[in-house]
């Protein structure tokens, strides 16, 4: 059974039948974790975003993925951000100077930047996909091998796969990992619309 970062490098040596593959085995492990946070967005995933900004940029965030949603809070309640392209944000606002509410966000390098340029201090929040902390000997459990081993062992064992060559291994691995991967995301989509039905209430 795999429980933890040592259960599931045992559980890949076990299947490769190999005792020379130690070193590579964390490799794969590591590769494995890359291609599923290429496809992979669920709640899980989900991190917050919470920051006062008095210029127009905020740091992107080290283990960030994706943007989910960012808002402003403006007069006592949010308003949603509208993502833009960097380069039309900086044709539509070029004066970096205070200009009001920021309303619109484009990511430049490491640096979510906004527009129009702030003109005091404002709450930005917002919800992104990131990357789970990576499995390691002194990390030794996340999200993927406590709810869905299947899933981090099947993308090592493609890489593994790949690694060796193998011209079978690796057609079925990738199908297996294909397979489980969209049982977690209905998993994950089944859980979200989940709950008692939507009902009308008087008044």
């Amino acid at each position: 059974m795999i429980t933890d970062y040592a259960s599931l490098q045992a559980a890949i040596a076990d299947y490769l039948a190999r005792t020379d593959l130690t070193t590579q085995i964390t490799t794969f492990i590591n590769q494995g974790e890359s291609r599923i946070y290429r496809d992979l967005r669920v709640e899980a995933m989900i991190e917050t975003i919470n920051a006062t900004v008095t210029t127009n940029a905020v740091p992107v965030p080290a283990d960030y993925l994706e943007m989910r949603d960012l808002w402003v809070s403006v007069n006592g309640g949010l308003q949603a951000m509208e993502r833009v392209s960097s380069f039309w944000l900086h044709s539509q606002f070029p004066l970096q100077s205070s200009s009001g509410s920021p309303y619109y966000y484009a990511r430049e390098g490491a640096n979510f930047i906004l527009a129009p340029y702030p003109d005091g201090g404002y709450t930005i929040a917002g919800q992104y996909y990131g990357r789970l902390a990576s499995l390691s000997n002194s990390n030794t459990s996340n999200w993927l091998t406590t709810s869905n081993p299947d899933l981090i062992f099947a993308a090592a064992m493609l890489e593994a796969g790949t690694y060796l060559m193998d011209p079978q291994a690796v057609p079925y691995w990738e199908g297996r990992y294909q397979q489980i991967m969209a049982g977690v995301q209905q998993a994950d989509r089944n859980e979200r619309h989940s709950g008692s039905a939507r009902v009308l209430r008087a008044g």
